[in-house]
């Protein structure tokens, strides 16, 4: 069974990881958090999910909000031929969400463990960063450090790595 949003928040409870959350309109895109009344503590963060050209290799990077990601270069670093986005089909049959609430706790819901999960390693381990808990309307500021726990825990433990940027 797929993890909600507050089971999220009670497993995140039962770890003993600290963390703040929010709620507030839908936001789908980085651009709609900046019409957000109210601006959140922590690293703004959006997370892509990807494949190779063959559908074999699945990731899901976690980057700065204003990260402007080579998915060329990123291919070339993860070794992954033809990397592109994954379909809404296989976001929802393998980490149980919708496009615009894709987030690093959705690897929770991975069961089979075919997500691999990187994150960008210019985001330090000791900073806040903000992710949706499942849901875009919802939003967990948590430590760096602790979301590695968390992930770790899920048996998806991060790969921290440097994402390559456009020019």
């Amino acid at each position: 069974m797929a993890h909600t949003s507050a089971s999220l928040r009670q497993l995140l409870d039962d770890l003993g990881i600290g963390y703040q959350h929010f709620t507030h309109p839908a936001v789908f895109t980085t651009a709609d958090v900046e019409l957000l009344p109210e601006r959140l503590p922590g690293v703004d963060t959006k997370n892509l999910f990807l494949r190779d050209e063959k559908r074999r290799r699945y990731v899901l990077v976690c980057v700065r909000a204003a990260t402007r990601v080579d998915l060329k270069q990123l291919g070339k670093v993860l070794d992954m031929k033809g990397l592109t986005f994954g379909s809404p089909e296989d976001m929802q049959a393998m980490v149980g969400i919708a496009p615009g609430s894709v987030c690093l706790f959705s690897l929770a819901n991975d069961r089979e463990q075919r997500v691999e999960g990187f994150i960008d390693a210019s985001i330090e381990q000791d900073a806040e960063m903000q992710n949706h808990p499942l849901v875009n309307t919802e939003t967990v500021v948590l430590r760096v450090a602790d979301m590695l726990t968390f992930c770790g825990h899920v048996q998806h433990p991060l790969m921290q790595i440097a994402i390559p940027e456009r020019g």
